[in-house]
């Protein structure tokens, strides 16, 4: 299933901007989610098409570095802290280099007789005081001016949930297609976070995703794994992974808030996806790569 199939518009004015969107990217546009997003939006420029790569010296973006030509059409973030997502118009980051503004916010809501079940697990995260009552959805314009990639402007998807709740309740219940997963700086630390978002990678087979942009924090939990796809009665392919190098020479790893992060094609099997299976596929994510 596609996004658009769960979302209306708050107001006529939201409506008018979702209806303009999803009549712009056609049938079956690719999507990338990015968990426990904040006020993050480098997934932004990091996959998107650049202009003149050529007149740019060193690295420039991963989509350019590593060739990869298949990019998203929308950009789902989540987080359920409402303390840590600015949500409102005009600029929101600016630290002399890249300059973040939403041009502007619609709020959004599901559309009737979904039965999307809005939980956020105290287990699961350390201040659940922060989460909304209820779910939270806004459609973002995002206008990102970079002073070595230029200006980019692109629709974001921003729901304040909590990531497993999110995973299970809107992307596996309706099947939705996540194309592209970025997992960084997820907050297992210190960030508020406290089940790691690695559990998606069992259902890779589900969401038809086709890249991983990841850190090699895994701590996959098999339990919340098993009893998931029990309680989805999902059948799970098997996949493989492919750990993509550079086209071009790139003299240090590419660094997200100080994570080192690996790119990965997400290849799908017809074999079933066991246990002992995740095991081998966990063992290359959690490998660090040595500068």
């Amino acid at each position: 299933m596609e996004i658009k199939k769960l979302l209306e518009g708050n107001s006529e004015e939201s409506q008018a901007r979702l209806d303009e969107l999803f009549r712009s990217t056609g049938d079956n546009p690719r999507t990338l989610w990015y968990p426990s997003a904040g006020n993050d939006y480098r997934d932004i420029l990091e996959l998107t098409h650049i202009k003149n790569p050529e007149n740019i010296r060193g690295k420039i973006n991963i989509a350019t570095d590593y060739g990869i030509t298949e990019l998203p059409d929308f950009f789902i973030h989540t987080d359920y802290s409402t303390q840590w997502v600015t949500l409102r118009t005009g600029e929101i980051f600016n630290d002399g280099r890249t300059v973040v503004t939403i041009e502007h916010l619609y709020e959004l809501k599901f559309r009737d007789g979904l039965h999307i079940n809005y939980y956020v697990n105290p287990d699961f995260v350390d201040f659940p005081e922060d989460a909304p009552k209820s779910p939270k959805i806004y459609l973002l314009d995002v206008k990102i001016n970079s002073n070595k990639l230029g200006e980019v402007k692109k629709p974001v998807f921003y729901f304040l949930f909590e990531n497993i709740n999110f995973l299970q309740e809107v992307l596996l219940k309706n099947r939705i297609n996540i194309s592209h997963i970025v997992k960084v700086r997820e907050g297992c630390g210190f960030g508020g976070n406290e089940k790691c978002i690695s559990v998606a990678y069992a259902f890779l087979s589900v969401l038809n995703t086709e890249y991983l942009i990841i850190d090699n924090e895994a701590h996959f939990d098999f339990h919340l794994f098993e009893e998931m796809a029990k309680n989805l009665n999902l059948k799970l392919k098997d996949y493989e992974l492919k750990e993509l190098n550079p086209i071009c020479q790139i003299t240090t790893p590419i660094k997200w808030s100080d994570f080192h992060v690996n790119i990965l094609k997400v290849t799908i099997k017809e074999g079933r996806l066991t246990r002992e299976r995740m095991e081998k596929i966990l063992e290359p994510i959690q490998r660090r790569w040595e500068i």
